[in-house]
C-alpha cells in the first residue's frame, strides 16, 4: 500500500502541475512581486520605529504562530471508488495512511519556517529575544504541528470522537502554554510541553490505528473538501472541470436585485447580477482582491507604489469578471428567450462598471487618507477612473467577442 500511495501521489502531482502554468501566470507573479516588495519596504520601515516598549509586538506574533498551527491537512488522496475497490485491503490501509501522514508534514513545516522567519524581526525589536532563538521556536512549532496532524489522522477511524475532542482541548492548551513560554520566558522552555503532548498523541494514534476500523466515508469526505479548497483557488485563474461553486441565499441582497426592472430588456442584467450576488465564485473573488488591495494601500505610503498597486488590482478584478459572460451558454432556456444577443455584452459591461466603480471608490478613499501628497493622490484617482472607463468601454467588449467566438 505504500507503493500504491506513491503512485497515486505521482499522478496527483502531475495533475496539479497542469494547472500551475495558469496559476503562476504573468499577472499573478507581477502582483505578488509588487505586493511582497511593498510589504517588505513597509515592514522594514515599521520595525525601525519600534522598541521593547511596544508590547503588542509579541501579542501579534503569538496570534500568528498559534494560527499557523491550524494550516495544513493530511492529503489522503482517497477517492469515491476506493470505498468499494480498496475495502478488501482495509487492514493494509494503515501503511497507506502512515505514508499520507509523512507526505503531509512537509508543506506545513515549510510554512512554519516562513512565518517564523518573517515575524522574527518584530520579536527581536520588541523583546529580549535574539535571531538565534528562531531555531527553538520553529522546532517547538513543528512538534505542535505533528500533534495536530496526528489528531487529524485519528479522525479517519471509527469510534474516536471522544478521544479526539479531549486531545484537541489538550492540543490547544499545550499550544497556548508552549508558545507563551517560548515568547515570554525562554525559547527552549515551551518545548517540554510540546514534546509530552506529542508523545501522548502518538500513543493514542497508534492505538486508534490498531484497534479501530477505517471510516471510509469520513476520510473520503475530508479529502474531497480539501481538494475543493485547492480547486477553488485554481478556479480564480482557469476553469476547473467538475468544480461546482457554492450558492448562498443572501436575503440582504434582495433590495439590490429588486432595483432591476422586470422587463425584457433587463433579462441578462438580472441574471448576471443574480449570479454575482448569490454565487461565491465571483463575489468571493472580488471581495478577496479588494481586501488584499486595500490592505496593501493602507500599509504603504509610497506614491508610485500605491499607484501601481491600485491600477493592477483594478485590472485584475475586471479581468477575472469577464468569464461571467459564459455562465448561461450551456442553459437551453437562455437560447429560447426572445432577447437580442447584444444584451449579454451590455449586461456584463454594466456589471463590471458597477463593481469597478465601487472598488475605485474604496481605493480612492484609502489613497487620499494614506498619501501625504494629496495632489499626487488625486492624480492616481483620476488615472483609476480613466482605467475603469477604458476597461469597460474598450477592453471588455473586445475580450467578450473573443469569448463568444471560442464557443462557436
Amino acid at each position: 500500500m505504500t507503493l500504491f500511495y506513491k503512485n497515486r501521489l505521482a499522478k496527483h502531482q502531475k495533475h496539479m502541475m497542469r494547472y500551475m502554468k495558469y496559476v503562476l501566470n504573468d499577472h499573478f507573479l507581477l502582483v505578488m512581486i509588487i505586493a511582497l516588495g511593498g510589504f517588505g519596504l513597509y515592514y522594514s520601515d515599521f520595525i525601525k520605529t519600534l522598541d521593547q516598549d511596544f508590547f503588542l509586538g509579541r501579542v501579534v506574533v503569538f496570534i500568528l504562530l498559534l494560527g499557523i498551527l491550524f494550516v495544513g491537512k493530511i492529503a489522503t488522496l482517497l477517492k469515491e471508488p476506493d470505498m468499494i475497490f480498496l475495502l478488501p485491503k482495509e487492514r493494509q490501509m494503515t501503511s497507506y495512511m502512515k505514508k499520507a501522514f509523512q507526505h503531509s508534514v512537509w508543506l506545513p513545516f515549510v510554512l512554519i519556517v516562513l512565518v517564523s522567519g518573517i515575524t522574527m524581526p518584530l520579536l527581536v525589536a520588541t523583546s529580549s529575544l535574539e535571531f538565534n532563538d528562531f531555531y527553538p521556536i520553529v522546532l517547538n512549532l513543528w512538534l505542535l504541528k505533528l500533534v495536530h496532524l496526528l489528531i487529524q489522522l485519528q479522525t479517519f477511524y471509527l469510534d474516536t470522537k471522544k478521544t479526539i475532542q479531549s486531545q484537541m482541548i489538550l492540543f490547544i492548551v499545550a499550544s497556548l502554554l508552549s508558545i507563551g513560554l517560548n515568547l515570554y520566558f525562554n525559547p527552549w522552555s515551551g518545548m517540554i510541553i510540546s514534546f509530552l503532548c506529542l508523545v501522548f498523541s502518538f500513543m493514542m494514534t497508534k492505538k486508534s490505528l490498531a484497534n479501530h476500523p477505517l471510516d471510509w466515508e469520513k476520510a473520503i469526505t475530508f479529502e474531497r473538501k480539501r481538494m475543493k479548497k485547492i480547486y477553488s483557488f485554481i478556479n480564480l485563474f482557469t476553469d476547473v472541470p467538475g468544480l461546482s461553486s457554492d450558492i448562498k441565499r443572501r436575503v440582504y441582497m434582495d433590495p439590490w436585485l429588486n432595483r432591476i426592472k422586470k422587463e425584457q430588456g433587463q433579462t441578462f442584467t438580472y441574471l448576471y447580477a443574480r449570479v454575482f450576488l448569490r454565487g461565491t465564485e465571483y463575489s468571493g473573488l472580488v471581495l478577496r482582491l479588494t481586501v488584499i488591495g486595500s490592505l496593501l494601500l493602507f500599509f504603504s505610503n509610497q506614491l508610485i507604489l500605491n499607484g501601481i498597486i491600485s491600477a493592477l488590482f483594478i485590472y485584475l478584478i475586471g479581468f477575472q469578471l469577464l468569464p461571467v459572460y459564459n455562465e448561461f451558454d450551456y442553459m437551453l432556456m437562455t437560447f429560447l428567450y426572445p432577447v437580442e444577443k447584444d444584451q449579454k455584452v451590455k449586461a456584463v459591461e454594466k456589471l463590471i462598471k458597477i463593481i469597478l466603480s465601487v472598488v475605485i471608490t474604496i481605493f480612492s478613499v484609502l489613497l487620499l487618507v494614506r498619501l501625504q501628497d494629496k495632489v499626487g493622490a488625486l492624480i492616481i484617482v483620476g488615472i483609476l477612473i480613466v482605467e475603469g472607463i477604458v476597461f469597460t468601454k474598450l477592453y471588455a467588449p473586445k475580450r467578450l467577442k473573443k469569448l463568444e467566438k471560442s464557443l462557436i
